[in-house]
């Protein structure tokens, strides 16, 4: 099997000697970019962030942080994507200062439309056509020219949803979701689970608000999940399924999206039909849009097998959790470099066998998770897994770890699952909602009550 450092060494080949400024919505991952770029040879980097973030800023790495603050998860994305396409004066002089030549380029978020930063030129900037693709409300024609099977769905103006989404009920209500009208929106921000008329009239104004037409699509009960591809100029990477960990709010029509881990195992049968939609979609994206990069396909599995509800047409954050245990594979970068079409000998096959094996044989996972309450400080601190929940480890054998810290937008709690001490196979959810559920008593976050989705199809 080829060695990871094979990768870093064509990745260092665009990367060395030359000036880099990352600029990210915090400056922690801005910062932790930097840092990489500077063990491939960067000639020097500036990290740029919109708000600071939760975890400790690597020394050795300058960082302008423009303290942004939103009241939101969207709200504080789209405020720091501004906030980057127009620095504010006292931070394009820090700009200019460190690249006075103007030749330096930019690392910009994995959502990011990549506009220049201070003037500078995003690398591996997203097409627009690639962008337009993550509207929820046309990626059910793409399914159909491909092939693949999907719930039944329709889109409407906001005003009708509710007439409209009594006919496609079939038991446990209906999912909408908005169209980008203010831009793209992730993390189930702008999508609503109606069971009652007291949530269509909820959804219905909050929606409007937010979105001209919606989406309605019966609610699919099941695993969440996603698969990864990668699209190279003569193949399709195609990895492994992972679980996406969005847990369901008792008494509200909203989902809370939590991050992703690799630890559930779908069936053989399950995984390979996941790995078969990657490979048909990475090529359909070829085609059509002379895709390149990482993308994902999100949807539930089922009793009756995978139903995909959208797609990310840019490097999605489960595959950071996929190969973050390969030491000197830096995924992001390579996913850029490829996008921007180096001409570079990238090895798919190689590349896919080396991801594969280590994502089957190192798992991971983590419950991430924006919460109302503004925290100031950084909290750290080891869990225990008892079983039923969650506890501070006290000096025992942890399982877990938790960080929180600052974010645009209230606080960020982190909940990283530890690969030795977390089993492979079943859902990851149980513990995700016992991890924020200890987090939410301890350090009083507003979460609230949570709930897992069933495995209908256990492997």
């Amino acid at each position: 099997m080829i060695a990871p450092d094979y990768y870093e060494g064509l990745v260092a080949q665009v990367i060395a000697d030359r000036k880099w400024i990352t600029a990210f919505d915090v400056a922690y991952a801005a910062a932790g970019v930097a840092e990489k770029l500077k063990k491939l040879g960067a000639q020097g980097c500036l990290a740029v962030g919109a708000s600071r973030g939760t975890g400790v800023l690597p020394d050795g790495i300058e960082a302008v942080i423009l303290d942004v603050v939103a009241e939101t998860m969207m709200g504080g994305l789209r405020a720091s994507e501004a906030a980057l396409d127009a620095l504010p004066p006292h931070a394009v002089a820090r700009v200019d200062a460190f690249d006075p030549d103007r030749t330096a380029r930019v690392i910009r978020a994995m959502f990011s439309e990549g506009a220049d930063v201070a003037g500078r030129p995003t690398y591996g900037r997203r097409r627009r056509e690639w962008v337009a693709l993550e509207d929820k409300l046309i990626v059910d024609a793409l399914w159909d020219d491909i092939g693949i099977p999907r719930a039944p769905s329709a889109i409407v103006p906001i005003a009708q949803a509710a007439e409209v989404a009594a006919a496609l009920d079939v038991g446990m209500g209906t999912v909408w979701v908005g169209d980008n009208r203010d831009g793209w929106h992730g993390g189930a921000a702008l999508l609503r689970w109606v069971r009652t008329p007291a949530d269509a009239d909820d959804a219905r104004r909050f929606l409007s608000a937010h979105c001209d037409r919606a989406r309605i699509m019966p609610f699919l009960d099941g695993i969440p999940c996603s698969i990864h591809g990668i699209v190279f100029e003569d193949a399709v990477v195609a990895l492994r399924p992972c679980e996406m960990l969005v847990l369901r709010r008792p008494g509200t029509t909203q989902l809370r999206y939590a991050a992703a881990a690799t630890f559930w195992d779908p069936r053989p049968e399950d995984r390979e039909g996941l790995r078969d939609v990657a490979r048909r979609v990475g090529a359909h994206l070829r085609q059509t849009v002379d895709y390149r990069g990482v993308f994902t396909v999100d949807g539930v599995m089922t009793a009756d097998g995978f139903l995909p509800t959208e797609l990310n047409p840019r490097f999605g954050a489960a595959i950071g959790v996929m190969t973050n245990s390969i030491p000197g594979l830096p995924m992001y970068l390579l996913n850029l470099a490829i996008v921007a079409r180096e001409p570079l000998d990238w090895r798919p096959e190689d590349l896919e066998a080396l991801i594969l094996d280590a994502a089957d044989t190192h798992r991971a996972g983590r419950s991430g998770t924006l919460v109302s309450r503004p925290i100031d400080t950084l909290i750290r601190q080891d869990l225990r897994w008892t079983g039923e929940g969650f506890e501070e480890a006290a000096g025992a054998e942890p399982d877990a770890t938790l960080v929180l810290g600052p974010a645009a937008a209230g606080g960020y709690l982190n909940i990283s699952f530890l690969s030795d001490r977390t089993p492979a196979g079943p859902s990851t959810a149980p513990r995700s909602a016992a991890a924020l559920a200890y987090a939410d008593a301890t350090f009083e976050l507003g979460i609230g009550p949570l709930e897992v989705a069933p495995d209908l199809r256990p492997g």
